[in-house]
């Protein structure tokens, strides 16, 4: 029956306003088929291409693809300065870098959004995205110069905020792109776009097993060896440098208490506890959440041994010249 013609019959039924008619009974109901049924009766699932660096790291590490996948989706497609701004930003950073594949994405993603024409970056830029592009180069090449000029300009153009946006998107396109440098991976043409797939992590199949540590120290391998200078002396310099970092003044201002009320216990106890968390939860949840599933599901499936990933911290850091 058409829709209207239900519409009248309500409307004109006669009934005693303080009479309510009790629910028709349904003698029987459609079958309903259980969830293993119904998965088994529909089309299987459209899979979109997936990146050379997924299918390169979807062996050994099946878990962490998956959540790279959707951090690499995120910063894509759902980044807080604007799928546009986050791209060029990316680009930059890939080009610093000598990242080809990281700078073809960028390109891909541009043109996808309708700027495929963006190549040429002080002379299509507004004075803030300037101001972001160079403070994504430098922030790549020597974050530790920085001036805090510099930094407020930032601040003065994007805000609390979106600056925090700025310096994830630079950390998550070095990352990216010194993953995809250290693989090897030379990449699809054209890129593959954005993943949107939500992966069931704890259905993913299981790595497979590690050598046992103390079978890697029979391993000899030729090529460059970096020695790391050790010596009391640069030990000291560095705690020195630590206390004097301690007593600088905020370049942003701490968000207000309020806004980690609305945290997981275990994200606000750790924005409570490590004060670069606290600046990030605080203005930028979602992509401290995204970063962190893909390091627990990375540190979950290969079990690293924690000197081996506190001696590498430290060689980057230092590499950096950061006092963290």
């Amino acid at each position: 029956m058409p829709v209207f013609a239900l519409l009248a019959l309500t409307l004109s039924a006669q009934a005693d306003p303080g009479e309510v008619a009790p629910p028709p009974r349904v003698a029987s109901s459609f079958p309903t088929l259980p969830d293993a049924d119904a998965w088994a009766n529909l089309p299987p699932l459209k899979q979109p291409q997936l990146p050379e660096w997924a299918r390169v790291l979807a062996g050994p590490l099946p878990k962490t693809t998956a959540k790279m996948l959707e951090l690499d989706h995120f910063h894509r497609e759902k980044n807080p300065l604007g799928v546009v701004l986050a791209a060029r930003v990316r680009r930059e950073v890939a080009k610093t870098l000598g990242s080809a594949y990281g700078e073809a994405v960028a390109n891909s993603d541009l043109k996808r959004a309708g700027f495929a024409a963006l190549t040429h970056e002080p002379q299509n830029s507004t004075p803030a995205e300037s101001v972001a592009i160079r403070f994504a180069k430098k922030l790549t090449l020597e974050g530790h110069a920085i001036t805090d000029r510099e930094f407020a300009e930032v601040l003065n153009h994007f805000g609390p905020e979106k600056t925090t946006a700025l310096v994830h998107t630079v950390a998550y396109a070095n990352f990216h792109n010194r993953v995809i440098l250290g693989l090897g991976v030379k990449g699809e043409s054209p890129p593959a776009p954005p993943v949107a797939v939500a992966f069931d992590a704890d259905a993913a199949k299981p790595a497979p097993p590690r050598p046992p540590w103390d079978d890697l120290k029979a391993v000899t391998a030729g090529g460059l060896s970096i020695r790391a200078e050790w010596s009391a002396g640069d030990a000291e310099a560095m705690a020195r440098k630590l206390d004097a970092q301690k007593e600088r003044t905020l370049r942003i201002p701490l968000p207000d208490k309020s806004v980690y009320d609305k945290l997981p216990p275990k994200e606000k106890e750790s924005a409570g506890r490590i004060l670069w968390n606290t600046v990030s939860a605080g203005y930028q949840p979602e992509m401290v959440r995204a970063w962190f599933a893909c390091l627990y599901a990375y540190y979950d499936e290969s079990k690293p041994d924690r000197v081996f990933t506190n001696s590498a911290f430290w060689v980057v850091t230092r590499t950096n010249d950061c006092f963290y």
